[in-house]
């Protein structure tokens, strides 16, 4: 007898999932956020000379985060320009509010915006960033639109995401140990999925179709320097809730045997000293509204 096949996974449940994810997370990715940033500086400066800069220029950031590569912006739209920038999680924001005050920026307005339904006028602004928030959005096809909508004529987006898991160890080490050690049914990452976005056909139909052009692609190798497993598990658990409340309940005998599943995996990765570093691949794109 065949299986009865899965349902559909509720929109909303899902978008409350990931609101709640990243409002529990954001004090570990503040905390973390200079290795982060360090790792995907490449990143950063990428999405940034891609929307072409200039001054007086008003900039969207989307699923900024705690809006360090807005904030790479702000300082090229001087003089006259505005950096908008905006996440779906508050604390997110407050935290983006605080790291502006410590970098001394002026020209930066802070909003709550979830990115399929974006909270501006037709036409407002010159350029939109979006570093890893397309790949979450559940129904992305309406958060490119959007993104299209509030972008001028000629102006630009720019946006990153990752290539397929294979080629993102960093990302998938602890996802595979857990697996391993019986802590869940699937190495796939529940939806939406951070590796959906990830070759140029995908990314460049998902631009087209919601109106832009002129689409251009890059793949930017990353790394990830860890001292230990320690550091490694760490990191993980300050950074993703899923993992954090999966391990917050495991006894000492568990938790012994995720830490050896953990020394096994990266032990490809590791250098002389007993650090490592986990390699990645992020995919960028950029197009003209």
């Amino acid at each position: 007898m065949t299986a009865p096949d899965a349902p559909e996974p509720d929109p909303d449940e899902l978008r409350a999932g990931m609101r709640d994810r990243w409002e529990r997370s954001a004090d570990g990715w503040r905390e973390s956020s200079h290795r982060f940033n360090a790792a995907t500086n490449a990143v950063a400066h990428w999405l940034v000379d891609a929307i072409r800069p200039q001054p007086g220029q008003r900039v969207l950031e989307l699923a900024a985060g705690i809006g360090e590569t807005g904030f790479l912006a702000a300082e090229l739209i001087e003089p006259g320009g505005v950096l908008v920038s905006t996440d779906g999680a508050e604390p997110m924001i407050e935290h983006a509010k605080k790291r502006a005050a410590e970098l001394g920026l002026r020209n930066v307005e802070f909003k709550p915006i979830d990115l399929e339904w974006i909270d501006a006028r037709t036409a407002e602004f010159d350029a939109v960033i979006c570093r890893w928030g397309y790949m979450f959005a559940v129904d992305r096809e309406a958060a490119l639109r959007e993104t299209r909508r509030v972008l001028r004529p000629g102006g630009r987006v720019a946006l990153a995401t990752w290539t397929p898991a294979d080629r993102n160890p960093w990302s998938m080490v602890a996802r595979e140990a857990i697996y391993d050690a019986g802590l869940v049914d699937t190495l796939e990452p529940g939806p939406p999925s951070p590796f959906d976005l990830g070759t140029p056909e995908i990314v460049t139909t998902l631009l087209e179709d919601a109106g832009f052009a002129e689409v251009e692609t890059a793949e930017i190798p990353v790394e990830f320097p860890y001292a230990d497993v320690v550091d490694l598990f760490s990191e993980t658990k300050s950074l993703s809730r899923p993992f954090a409340d999966l391990v917050e309940d495991l006894d000492g005998r568990q938790l012994a045997d995720l830490r050896a599943r953990l020394v096994e995996k990266t032990a490809p990765y590791a250098l002389a000293d007993g650090s490592f570093r986990l390699p990645g691949i992020a995919f960028v794109a950029a197009a003209e509204a």
